[in-house]
Order: structure tokens, then C-alpha cells, then sequence
């Protein structure tokens, strides 16, 4: 699909604004939990937010560091710099914008790289901006998941390449050291083996049990959430 006819889908969906659902809010609290590991090794961490959307949780992540963002849609880049002038917007495309290298200490990707065709190259930009020792923070929708669900991916943007465990993990350790991968929210899909390890009758046992927090544990670590996630460090030029 053109870059054109993507920004004109962006800009339709960023003007609608909408009130954020639940598991929008489980993939923000996964960022800061990961966020809080960078800020821990680094006091003011320079941030990027690409693919930022209408700027809302940038805004926040820009109260706690010098944060910059990039976003596709030019109509959400303005209502952002608008609302949330402390951090900077701007427009582009994550591939092809000039970034100077070795910039950032901290590069957020929240649901971004499934909606891109070559998600190689945008590792690479990952890496490029980053200073050695900075952390890439990125989510995507787990394809294992989805595969278990009837009707699979119910996203329908204009590209989808949404990535299984495997290769979301292989693909950042091309450019990354992964420090955490974890995958989040939990009991979804109820096809083949998944019919088993989301059974309503375990699920209420290990809560009777208080096993919840060990099942989900091993669950995230497994990749059996509905999104997954990955805390990454750049440990070479």
C-alpha cells in the first residue's frame, strides 16, 4: 500500500479520538514497568516514540524524560503538538526519516512494527538512533495468540504482519541484547492446545489456589499473552 493511502487512514483513525480500552492500558503499564529499568541506569533518559498516534501516552512519557516523538499521520501530529506541547512532534515515515545517529537514550515502539513491510529496516533505525547502551522498548500482538483465536487478528489496519514469539524475539536479537521478553494479557484464544491452557475450570483453580500470579507468569514467559513485549539493550555500534 502507498504511504499516501496509510496516511489518510491514520489521519481518519487519530481524529476519532476515543477513550482507551483496558488493553491499551495493560501494554502502557508494561512500558513503564520497563521504563522504570532505563531510568534506573540512565537519570534523564532522551526518549523517542515511534509511531506516537495522537501523542497522549507521549505526553506522559515526556514527564518523565526529554522525550521526542515520530507519527505518520500529519493531522495527529498537529492535534499532539497542540495538547501536549512539551514534548516535540513531528511527521514521517520511521524508514525513511533523517534521524542523526546515536541520539536517543530510550526508543519506545508500541504496536508499530506489524503495520510495517520491511521490519528489518526498522530494527535498524531502532539501533541507529540509540546510543551504545540504550534500551529499544517495543510490543506487538503475539501471532501464536491470534492463530488460537476464531477469526484470528482482529485488527485491520492497512498492513498487518503481526509475528509470532519466535520471530519477534529473532528478530530484535539481529540488532539487540533482549534483557526481558514478556507477553501480556492473558486467557484468550480457545482453539487446539489453547482450548486447554485457557480451560475456564483451570483458570478458576489456580485463582482459588492463588496460583494466578505463578500461571501467568509462566504463561508470559511462554508467550501465550494476546500482545508481547520486549526490553532490549544496544550493546554494539
Amino acid at each position: 500500500m502507498k504511504l499516501s493511502k496509510q496516511k489518510e487512514y491514520y489521519d481518519t483513525l487519530w481524529l476519532q479520538r476515543k477513550h482507551l480500552n483496558s488493553l491499551k492500558l495493560a501494554r502502557s503499564i508494561k512500558i513503564l514497568d520497563y521504563l522504570i529499568t532505563a531510568k534506573k541506569k540512565l537519570k534523564n533518559p532522551r526518549t523517542l516514540d515511534l509511531g506516537c498516534g495522537d501523542g497522549r501516552f507521549t505526553a506522559f512519557l515526556g514527564e518523565f524524560a526529554d522525550t521526542d516523538a515520530l507519527e505518520l499521520s500529519p493531522e495527529a501530529v498537529k492535534v499532539a503538538n497542540t495538547k501536549h506541547p512539551h514534548v516535540n512532534y513531528f511527521q514521517g515515515d520511521a524508514i525513511s526519516y533523517p534521524f542523526e545517529a546515536n541520539t536517543y537514550d530510550v526508543v519506545v515502539s508500541q504496536e508499530v512494527i506489524e503495520h510495517i513491510n520491511n521490519q528489518e529496516a526498522y530494527i535498524q533505525v531502532c539501533h541507529r538512533v540509540l546510543k551504545k547502551g540504550g534500551y529499544l522498548i517495543i510490543t506487538t500482538p503475539n501471532k501464536k495468540t491470534f492463530d488460537h483465536m476464531k477469526g484470528g487478528n482482529w485488527s485491520h489496519q492497512p498492513i498487518e504482519n503481526i509475528l509470532s514469539p519466535a520471530q519477534f524475539k529473532n528478530l530484535v536479537k539481529t540488532k539487540f541484547e533482549i534483557i526481558s521478553y514478556d507477553s501480556i494479557i492473558f486467557n484468550f484464544g480457545r482453539l487446539g492446545y489453547f482450548k486447554i491452557i485457557n480451560n475456564r475450570l483451570l483458570i478458576g483453580a489456580s485463582n482459588r489456589l492463588g496460583l494466578k500470579w505463578l500461571r501467568e507468569h509462566f504463561l508470559s514467559k511462554l508467550g501465550f499473552g494476546l500482545h508481547h513485549c520486549i526490553l532490549a539493550k544496544k550493546v554494539s555500534e
